[in-house]
């Protein structure tokens, strides 16, 4: 798992944490389990005492999906060619198809963007052949005119879910065209004949978007802010058929019951020994007898309360998780999987002598906040995949899942002080100079699976309007907040 692709800053208030669970083929069932240590420097004043677990619950927000099935664009071509032909073959009797060509086509969509966006990541790691531009622009028209034959089918068809899907494939993936060559161009600017190639390749895109209706960057405000929204809902539209739907709710809830009726049991049990005493020693309708029951009563329900207490953090805080998920296909509703999570702090003892040593990785020796004081926030999420089910409910082969967690700071950040303050140097005499008050978050990640370890580590650079940046100090890398 590559460091630089696991973290981004997602925006001022937000980092992603974007994890792969490959699927092993050979096996029915597939574990996996995920810590994350956040180190807290104990200015920042979050504690046990007054950040819950359903705040931690707040801020986190997760959400899985498969990974997308990996092709080249003249398979995909050729993919939707086959796919054309099929919808010619029924087109008497295609609404009985329609779930076939729904997933067929999402694929196809989602396939293409995931090319081209593999593409223009591989050139922005190293300069590519002109020839190589040139193939790709040339696979990109032969793709673009094959989804364009689509449209002819809306007038087969009163299904409004496919006539949708033949209109928004046309666009959507028009959009990932341009989105994608934009950025291969601020790569290869550079050179005057690649950028020329890629400037004529998003010219006769846009060309298109304009002649069709079709919205496209430009000057106009509301124009360009229709377009990032249209951009955003296309791609829910199509990744949904990867996407996975996940059900919560409170881990081992009968156990919690079953310990909080012994609390109550515990009570009563005193409360009917009073009663029983002073009715005996005292005997019936007596001032005596009823202060003895008022009082048994008023002890009844501290008992409760104080064995419910004992048992939650005793029994229930320690050894249960807060939440166990399931993880469905949204379409069809076969079960996938599992997956349990839980929040704890911990003290520094509980950390494993790993976990601390990279922690402290790339740290300025005796200077670093570990040495005067930290609470470490552990969140722990236990993951168990049904290799089976997941590989027969789909046609493509099925890498894996990816398990997104996107996580706020804005509790972190609310005791800060102030972003700027000022410093002051000599200079022409003396000058005043702007610094930044910042806090360093140090988050170790640990990735388990069934024959591997990984520990990886970032630095959440924070200051009271945000993430500042992300440091990488393995590889020297910084995230900035753009």
């Amino acid at each position: 798992m590559d460091i630089n692709e696991l973290v981004r800053i997602h925006d001022r208030n937000q980092f992603e944490i974007k994890l792969g669970y490959l699927i092993d083929h050979s096996k029915r069932k597939t574990e996996y389990g995920i810590n994350l240590y956040f180190f807290l420097p104990r200015n920042l004043g979050i504690n046990k005492y007054n950040y819950s677990n359903d705040q931690f619950f707040d801020d986190l927000y997760s959400y899985n999906r498969l990974i997308t099935p990996k092709s080249d664009l003249p398979n995909l071509t050729s993919r939707a060619d086959r796919l054309l032909h099929f919808i010619q073959e029924k087109q008497d009797n295609i609404k009985e198809h329609t779930d076939y060509i729904n997933y067929e086509l999402k694929i196809i969509i989602c396939s293409f963007r995931a090319y081209l966006r593999d593409f223009s990541k591989a050139v922005k790691k190293k300069p590519m052949e002109t020839s190589d531009l040139l193939r790709l622009i040339s696979e990109i028209e032969s793709f673009r005119g094959t989804i364009k034959k689509f449209q002819k089918f809306v007038v087969l068809t009163d299904e409004q879910k496919l006539r949708d899907l033949f209109f928004f494939s046309d666009e959507y993936s028009s959009l990932v065209v341009t989105t994608y060559l934009f950025k291969i161009y601020k790569y290869v600017k550079g050179n005057s004949d690649k950028s020329e190639y890629v400037q004529k390749a998003i010219k006769a895109e846009v060309e298109y978007r304009k002649q069709h209706g079709m919205t496209y960057a430009s000057e106009d405000e509301a124009g360009n802010e229709e377009l990032l929204y249209r951009y955003s809902v296309f791609k829910k539209y199509f990744y949904n058929i990867l996407f996975l739907f996940q059900k919560r709710r409170e881990d081992a809830v009968e156990f919690r019951h079953f310990l909080y009726a012994l609390a109550a049991g515990i009570a009563m049990i005193f409360a009917t020994t009073i009663a029983f005493v002073s009715q005996k020693k005292y005997g019936n309708y007596t001032l005596s007898f009823f202060v003895a029951l008022v009082i048994s009563y008023m002890f009844k329900d501290r008992i409760k309360d104080f064995f419910k207490q004992v048992f939650e953090s005793k029994l229930v805080f320690k050894r249960v998780y807060d939440y166990r998920n399931k993880i469905y296909d949204p379409e069809r509703f076969d079960l996938f999987g599992f997956y349990k999570e839980r929040v704890r702090f911990i003290k520094t003892p509980q950390v494993l002598e790993d976990i601390v040593s990279k922690r402290l990785q790339g740290s300025k020796g005796s200077l670093s906040t570990w040495y005067i004081g930290e609470e470490v926030l552990k969140y722990e999420k236990k993951i168990k995949l049904n290799n089976r089910k997941i590989l027969n409910s789909f046609s493509d082969r099925i890498e894996g899942l990816n398990d997104i967690i996107r996580f706020n700071v804005s509790n972190f950040t609310k005791k800060m002080d102030d972003p700027d303050t000022s410093l002051y140097m000599l200079k022409n005499g003396v000058k005043k100079v702007k610094a930044s008050k910042v806090y360093h978050v140090n988050l170790v990640i640990e990735f388990i699976s069934n024959d591997e370890r990984h520990i990886y580590k970032i630095r959440l650079i924070l200051t009271k309007d945000g993430i500042k940046r992300i440091e990488i100090p393995e590889h020297n890398t910084v995230l900035i907040n753009t």
